[in-house]
């Protein structure tokens, strides 16, 4: 077996602790406890062809009324019902601040 120089060895282990750090600064930011992909905190830009909140339904791409992320609802989205309209939510913790007060985020 053939022995690396203690440099070569340093700067491996130099990679892998920077390598580590940035894939823990990358989830950093998101107070949910949910899957790697949300952009809760990141303003989403308006794109063609994406639903207004509370006209959206499943399969359609839409903006999350509590954190603006654009995403594509899907049957597993959390919703909430509010004056009729069906309001879909990139996830479980966007439902639940919406559900304790919807009127500050219907008028964003």
């Amino acid at each position: 077996m053939q022995q690396r120089a203690p440099m070569a060895t340093s700067l491996t282990n130099l990679s892998f602790a920077a390598l580590a750090l940035f894939g823990a600064l990358s989830l950093e930011g998101c107070a949910h406890q949910h899957s790697a992909r949300c952009a809760c905190d990141k303003p989403a830009a308006a794109s063609a062809g994406v639903k207004a909140p509370g006209e959206a339904t499943i399969g359609d791409k839409t903006t999350c009324p509590v954190s603006g992320e654009e995403f594509t609802v899907t049957a597993s989205s959390p919703t909430a019902t509010v004056e009729g309209k069906t309001y879909y939510f990139c996830c479980p913790g966007c439902d639940k601040k919406f559900a304790a007060n919807p009127a500050s985020f219907l008028k964003k």
